[in-house]
Order: C-alpha cells, then structure tokens, then sequence
C-alpha cells in the first residue's frame, strides 16, 4: 500500500486544531507532532531541548498520514478547506504532502520523535531509543504507536507540568481520553495510586497499556475501554472493560 504524508508547519498556539484536523482525517486518528530545533538546552545535557511549554509562538509540525485511495485526493482537499479556515484567525503554514511506500511510512512517523524534557523532571523516552537518567529524572518510556499522546501536544505539555506539581502519593487520578496513556503513567510514576485510564478508541486502549507494562506501572495503572458511564468511584466503572 501507499500512503500520502501530509504536513503542516505551525506555531504551539494552533497546534491543538490543527491536530484535530488532521487527526479527523487521518489512519487511526494518529498525528506526530515535531518540536522544531531550538537555541535553548538543558543544561545537563545539551542534545535535550527546553520545552517551550509557555512560549505560544514555538513552531512545530504536525503530520498525518492517509492511505492512497479513491478518497484521499478528496480528503486532501478538504484539509486544506479546513486549514484555510483555521488561518483566518492564526497564521498556519503551506499543507505539504508527499507520497511514502509501506514499509517507508511503517517507521517515517518514528525520525520526528526525540527525547523530550518537560517541566522540572519529566523526560519522555521514545522506546526505540537509548537515554541516561539524572538522579531526579521522571523517565516515561513510551511508544505512542498511531495513539494520540507523545509529550510534545501543547495541552500535554502542560498537564505534565501540573502532574509535577500535584500528584501526591495519596491522589486518584481519572485519565479520560488516555490515548497513548501518557499522562496516567506520569500520574503514577509521581506517586497517584490508583490511577484509572480510559478511551473509546481499542487503537488507543492497546497502546496505552503496552506502555504501562512498559513503564512497569501495571499495579497501579488500570486501562479500560469505555467513557464516563455510570461510574462514581476511580477503580469502580461501569461501561469499561479493563485492556
């Protein structure tokens, strides 16, 4: 099969509708989303960037991809309909597209991920490649798949920020929507227990827990399939069924 990469250059302030575009439209609902290099390191090791999480003028890209089909040119079209919208109120960049072969497009998506520092001690690991932990580090090991949730999402980012701050040993956390189960392994990797993961999407419910057990946060961490349902307590869901 081929498949049509498409991308878009923006800055931290559209990312979060831009990314529900392309995501609408992509395989999987899945979309990488590439911090552009920086000027600014963190000081304990250079090839780590800071990330801009307050900064809403930051550029990324945001890429998706579609399988190459009778619908794809359509589907080309009205993202760029849609994108054109979206720049009526913030700059957004030219739509890039170009065409991959299968076993290119199986690990394209991997080059845009890198090692990640967020906030004061939460570094996002891509599980394919190899990191040296600081003493203070929060290490999360993940392989976010084509599930929503890599670390550089600005809303991400920013709940990772908060997670630092909040997550206590004796804090329940609800993750609804986990996607790639990032932020309910951060939340357990802090300290909450328990920690209740959930999501509509059995893309995401996979990935999420192939990322908890490789966090080893198993004990702590519950992924289930479903929404809110009837449930009233973390741990005691109805209309889930844990992965």
């Amino acid at each position: 099969m081929t498949w049509l990469e498409v991308s878009v250059a923006v800055d931290q302030e559209a990312a979060e509708s831009v990314a529900e575009v392309l995501a609408h439209y992509g395989y999987n609902g899945g979309v990488t989303i590439e911090a552009l290099p920086g000027s600014d390191a963190r000081p304990d090791d250079p090839g780590i960037p800071y990330p801009l999480e307050s900064d809403p003028t930051y550029p990324v890209t945001l890429r998706t991809y579609l399988p190459l089909d009778e619908r794809t040119e359509e589907q080309r079209q009205q993202i760029e309909q849609a994108l054109w919208y979206l720049g009526r109120l913030r700059p957004i960049g030219t739509v890039q597209v170009r065409e991959l072969a299968e076993e290119d497009w199986a690990n394209n998506w991997k080059q845009f991920y890198s090692v990640q520092s967020i906030g004061q001690h939460t570094i996002i690991v891509p599980s394919w490649l190899d990191y040296t932990a600081q003493p203070d580090d929060v290490v999360l090991h993940l392989d976010p798949g084509m599930a929503f949730g890599t670390g550089l999402h600005p809303t991400t980012r920013l709940c990772l920020v908060l997670l630092e701050q909040y997550a206590r040993p004796s804090a329940r956390v609800l993750d609804l929507g986990t996607g790639s189960g990032i932020l309910a392994i951060a939340a357990a990797k802090q300290g909450a227990a328990p920690v209740l993961a959930l999501d509509n999407d059995t893309v995401a419910v996979r990935a999420a827990w192939e990322n908890v057990e490789r966090n080893r946060v198993q004990d702590v961490v519950t992924v289930a399939a479903g929404s809110l349902g009837a449930g009233l307590q973390i741990g005691i869901w109805q209309g889930g069924q844990p992965a």
